[in-house]
């Protein structure tokens, strides 16, 4: 019987977000999670019913919003990390993750780990209740083996070699062992190939769900160097499918917004600062793409002055407001996986022709539709196509938790030395840039009795 937390007996009405997508052409498909009916609150002794086991259901769905765009997750302090986001904070922890030289008792790393931990267990007990007591439509199943298995896959590409992956059964913890990247990715393979089995129906969620689980399954695949298989499992979502959480004045600030904009402790990253040029970096700031929207300089005197820690040069991005929705899989990461197949076949014309396709066309980035941008060259060589490539997909991915995992590809499957992928050099604070390509399990772990650290902190 799963035991009802603090979390899930937030009332349905107003929790959380849309999954939308598109059936064709653009017209939109809407899962719209706030038409549940309102259970009111849910206690032990009303816990045997369906919409008891929805509203289980729909607080997973609000976890999985804070572990994502909803909150300083692995999406924001994996940009930290690498080169999306600069700390404007006096915040030690998160001045340390900038500098690429996280401690395992780092406290913003512990909650974002616990996070993601925590859509994996309420997803879980989610699932149970809704097998017994709702079973149909399958897909509201469908949907929590997505998350667990987003979740898994954020937890592979952020961390070290050796985090387990433990459970809650009954409400006592059963403690795993040390898994390494890839035993991680195959078990969130394992629970999305769960969620397309449970959304093969033609109704607005079963469909939203396959799709996003679609985009989510390559993704895996992409990471374990399946790359063929990766291109047919997205090949039927169309570009303009997004699935997405939303945000309300009630509900809740898009996280993003709120770390960057509202409060000051983040500034967009770029390829240079106080400190000088920064190696590796993309000019995120500077660029004036119109993919990343900002206002604010790196030097000189920034329009938007000054961030928390009152030194360092403020930038925002406009992209997402207080309650502007965000992506958390879409069509358009579809096309970038199909892009990267054919960089990995030798074909870059047929790259340059997707990278190109998706420039010539408006795309949806949540709110923001992006302008026509010109056309690229196609690169001469094989490292140019692999630079290019890698550019393009940051500036279309955003923020959106998808740039540390590729630093770490561009090690681990490209070969390439991490000290020609991350940021290395002065860093603008004091010191030196550290050697860091992931986070550290944190010390709050130790008290699983399998778990003696990372098993290694490579890439």
């Amino acid at each position: 019987m799963p035991t009802m937390t603090h979390a899930h007996r937030i009332v349905a009405a107003g929790l959380l977000a849309l999954a939308t997508g598109a059936l064709s052409g653009c017209e939109n498909l809407r899962e719209d999670l706030l038409a549940v009916d309102d259970p009111d609150i849910i206690t032990p002794t009303t816990i045997n019913s369906p919409e008891a086991a929805d509203a289980l259901r729909v607080g997973a769905l609000a976890r999985f919003r804070g572990a994502t765009a909803g909150g300083e997750s692995a999406w924001l302090l994996g940009g930290l990390l690498v080169d999306e986001w600069k700390s404007s904070d006096t915040f030690l922890q998160r001045n340390e993750t900038d500098q690429r030289n996280v401690q395992e008792s780092n406290g913003n790393v512990q909650g974002m780990l616990r996070e993601l931990y925590r859509v994996r267990t309420n997803a879980r007990e989610a699932i149970e209740a809704l097998r017994q007591y709702k079973p149909n439509p399958p897909a509201g199943i469908g949907q929590m083996y997505f998350i667990m298995a987003f979740a898994e896959m954020q937890l592979a590409e952020s961390f070290c070699n050796g985090a387990p992956l433990s459970e809650v059964v009954n409400g006592v913890p059963q403690y795993g062992p040390p898994l390494t990247n890839a035993q991680v990715f195959n078990i969130a393979l394992a629970h999305y190939d769960s969620a397309l089995a449970l959304s093969t129906g033609t109704d607005t969620l079963a469909v939203s769900v396959n799709r996003a689980a679609s985009v989510g399954k390559a993704r895996t695949l992409i990471n374990l160097g399946r790359f063929n298989d990766a291109a047919a499992a997205v090949a039927n979502v169309p570009t303009n499918f997004q699935w997405r959480v939303t945000f309300s004045l009630n509900a809740g600030s898009n996280g993003i917004w709120n770390l960057n904009t509202n409060q000051k402790r983040w500034t967009v990253g770029d390829s240079f600062d106080v400190g000088g040029i920064i190696n590796n970096a993309l000019p995120f700031a500077s660029a004036r793409d119109p993919r990343v929207p900002v206002t604010g300089t790196s030097t000189g005197t920034s329009p938007a002055g000054k961030g928390f820690d009152t030194s360092t040069n403020f930038v925002f991005t406009t992209l997402w407001g207080r309650t502007d929705p965000t992506p958390i899989v879409s069509g358009l990461d579809a096309r970038l996986i199909e892009a990267e197949v054919r960089l990995r076949q030798g074909d870059i014309p047929g790259m340059m022709s997707i990278l190109n396709a998706l420039r010539g066309a408006p795309q949806n980035l949540g709110v923001l539709n992006t302008p026509v941008m010109p056309p690229l060259a196609t690169p001469a060589s094989n490292d140019a196509a692999i630079d290019l490539y890698f550019r393009e997909k940051a500036f279309w991915t955003f923020s959106r938790g998808q740039r540390l995992g590729d630093l770490r590809r561009l090690v681990r499957q490209y070969g390439r030395n991490q000290n020609q992928v991350f940021p290395t050099g002065q860093f603008f604070k004091g010191g030196t840039y550290g050697s860091d390509v992931n986070f550290p399990v944190t010390v709050d772990e130790q008290n699983n009795p399998q778990f003696t650290g990372c098993i290694d902190r490579n890439a």
